[in-house]
């Protein structure tokens, strides 16, 4: 069984998941040209990084030759009867973020056109991208407007994204999904996710880490906190695990073929800022997730997993 693992050490965010794949070897021309079917003004930025001494590949959307402001999507989501005053229901100002710079809030009304979750819905169905990692896409999508909606106690129509962030974020799935899909795996295998620590302030309050929609993500997932106390893991990371109906285990027996590191935004110290995906062939068959493994609502956790993780 050909896998691919994801070692979620540092968190996970949409564009570290990228970063990963392309370190892993995806084509860059196969993901510019997912973008530009996308037909939403944008492009990506590729470059290799340094995280702490190791190689990484950081990807930033461009949108206007810019790169987009790096809110993610619970950050920019906006239930479109609420007239609160600020731009964002979920509007972080905390300093160390992790994927995604949450630096541009100071208070200031925003009137940025909203794109409501259908329109997204629509632009990923029409562009020109395979029918698997299309599905993919808008699923992930339907994640995040699912928990946004529910921990808001509003309809699911009534969620909008906010013009730039809704372009990071639609480029960030759309790319990790084509990406997902052109590795050729059978299976996708994750570890358990640091989810990191700390607080973020939302409108009406401040809550712990994770965010209210990503704890709702990340419901049946096994987390852990190392005790950074920033955001490790964003909306978009915890949907796009979902996504791929992960299966949950400590590093498997599997001959690499592959490996790729996707850089994050911030740096921390004693800790790369990266997450990791090993592509290769499962060699201990007693490993290979069994056909109740691969439901979406069963996690597995494997026994070589240390007992000292503190769980959320």
């Amino acid at each position: 069984m050909r896998i691919a693992y994801i070692e979620c050490f540092s968190g996970i965010s949409g564009d570290m998941t990228v970063g990963a794949l392309l370190h892993a070897g995806i084509g860059e021309d196969l993901l510019q040209e997912t973008v530009a079917a996308l037909n939403v003004g944008a492009e990506l930025r590729i470059r290799r990084v340094d995280r702490s001494g190791i190689c990484a590949t950081k990807v930033d959307v461009l949108v206007n030759g810019k790169v987009a402001d790096r809110v993610d999507a619970s950050e920019n989501v906006h239930p479109h009867h609420h007239d609160h005053p600020h731009a964002h229901d979920h509007s972080y100002n905390h300093a160390h973020s992790h994927g995604h710079d949450h630096d541009h809030h100071d208070g200031r009304t925003d009137h940025r056109e909203r794109r409501s979750l259908s329109t997204i819905k629509n632009i990923i169905g029409k562009a020109d991208i395979p029918a698997s990692p299309r599905g993919m896409a808008i699923r992930a999508f339907e994640l995040l407007g699912e928990a946004e909606a529910g921990v808001r106690n509003v309809p699911i129509d009534s969620i909008h994204f906010h013009e730039v962030g809704a372009v990071d974020t639609i480029v960030d799935i759309v790319c990790a999904s084509v990406g997902c899909h052109a590795l050729g795996v059978d299976r996708f295998i994750c570890s358990p996710l640091n989810v990191g620590g700390g607080t973020v302030k939302c409108a009406h309050g401040e809550f712990p880490v994770p965010a209210p929609a990503t704890l709702v993500l990340l419901k049946g997932i096994p987390i852990y906190s190392s005790g950074i106390r920033s955001e490790l893991v964003t909306p978009t990371g915890a949907a796009l695990v979902r996504a791929l109906d992960c299966s949950f285990f400590a590093f498997p027996s599997m001959n690499v073929e592959s490996v790729g590191y996707g850089a994050g935004s911030r740096e921390f110290d004693g800790r790369p800022s990266v997450l990791r995906i090993s592509v290769g062939e499962l060699t201990n068959v007693a490993e290979k997730p069994s056909d109740a493994h691969l439901r979406p609502d069963v996690t597995l956790v494997g026994p070589t997993l240390s007992t000292s993780l503190q769980v959320i």
